[in-house]
């Protein structure tokens, strides 16, 4: 798909969210773009990856109602904001088994929290996030900025 017919970011925003949800998205859109982050169509429309450098700091989600984040699995045990850090803590996923390729991954620390049985793709996940919690979100991208290069997620480069 060429760069002209890519459908926009806030144009998918505009087309499946409303309201706060709405208004939220299309702030942190701006956020991204201003910021050189412009995300980038992934797998099919509504799905988008957040591209730094020659990197993903994570993925995004669309849909009727619904703005998800999922970040790569990688080293959840740096130095980030403690507040950044429970709300990290509190989004961990445990696997759903979506695929047959897919098996969870039996340990995982999380900024000094053990946890078992986590998505091995997207650990952690964050689902339709207040104003507060985009905050944190910008916190764990600017922290993925120096995880994403150490990462072993294949979601993280193209």
């Amino acid at each position: 798909m060429s760069e002209q017919s890519t459908p926009k970011f806030e144009n998918e925003i505009r087309e499946l969210l409303d309201g706060d949800l709405m208004e939220r998205a299309l702030v942190f859109a701006k956020y991204l773009n201003e910021n050189g982050l412009t995300p980038r169509l992934w797998f099919g429309p509504t799905y988008w990856r957040v591209p730094y450098e020659t990197n993903y700091l994570c993925g995004i989600k669309l849909d009727k109602g619904l703005w998800r984040f999922w970040f790569f699995q990688g080293d959840y045990g740096g130095e980030l904001d403690e507040g950044i850090k429970d709300t990290v803590r509190e989004k961990v996923g445990t696997c759903t088994e979506c695929s047959g390729d897919c098996k969870p991954v039996p340990s995982m620390t999380v900024f000094g929290k053990e946890f078992s049985d986590v998505c091995c793709n997207f650990p952690i996940q964050f689902e339709n996030p207040d104003e507060n919690t985009v905050e944190e979100i910008k916190g764990l991208m600017d922290y993925w900025k120096g995880v994403a290069p150490r990462s072993e997620s294949w979601h993280v480069r193209d």
